[in-house]
């Protein structure tokens, strides 16, 4: 059941992300820099089924949800409750889905904020920013899917790598990740201004807090 929730979490954000670029590109195209609704849907859309899908895998974390194949290798019963809920990113396929998580928010946080200063950028902004985060989706069900699903199910878990039992370590990889992977922002602004011809000065002046 969690497995193929977690699968369509995912499979609706990659829906979503596509569209957001779709849409996004359309208004520019077409040249009138308009911040059209279905964007703005499709953005609140995308970050809903991102965040649920973390939520969820937490959920199957702290309640040993041994179905699926990253809980089995990352967890045990007899952990406490801080060390389950750390094992969901203590792991490629949860730290991975942690990183597309802080890349989604930072896109919407961006795209909320800026659009009401300069359309023009956040939209390029949103086009760059939602093409990478494609990429790890689609590398993240393919590939590194934190929902596979391990048949029969195991009565007990292998539990969390003993390296991984402190809680400095526990903590350390949202802390790093919300500044190494929120930095993809400006990253892709920076790449927006190039394609859009930005002014230097606006530029600067909608990056800077970011």
């Amino acid at each position: 059941m969690l497995s193929n929730t977690g699968n369509i979490l995912l499979i609706g954000s990659i829906l979503s992300t596509f569209l957001i670029i779709y849409f996004a590109y359309q208004s520019i195209n077409e040249r009138s820099f308009q911040i059209k609704k279905n964007i703005i849907y499709w953005s609140f859309f995308q970050i809903t089924f991102v965040i649920s899908s973390f939520l969820l895998l937490i959920f199957a974390f702290v309640f040993s949800d041994f179905s699926l194949l990253a809980v089995y290798q990352n967890s045990h019963t007899a952990k406490p409750l801080f060390y389950k809920i750390s094992g969901v990113w203590g792991n490629h396929e949860g730290s991975m889905l942690l990183w597309i998580n802080i890349m989604v928010l930072f896109s919407y946080l961006f795209f909320v904020f800026n659009s009401k200063i300069n359309n023009t950028l956040s939209l390029y902004t949103l086009v760059v920013q939602n093409i990478l985060i494609l990429g790890f989706l689609i590398f993240l069900i393919s590939d590194s899917n934190p929902f596979f699903k391990i048949l029969p199910v195991p009565v007990e878990g292998l539990g969390l790598n003993p390296i991984l039992q402190d809680p400095a370590l526990a903590i350390h990889p949202p802390l790093l990740y919300l500044g190494f992977v929120g930095s993809s922002i400006y990253f892709s602004a920076a790449v927006a201004a190039i394609l859009s011809n930005s002014d230097g000065k606006n530029f600067a002046l909608s990056i800077k807090k970011w």
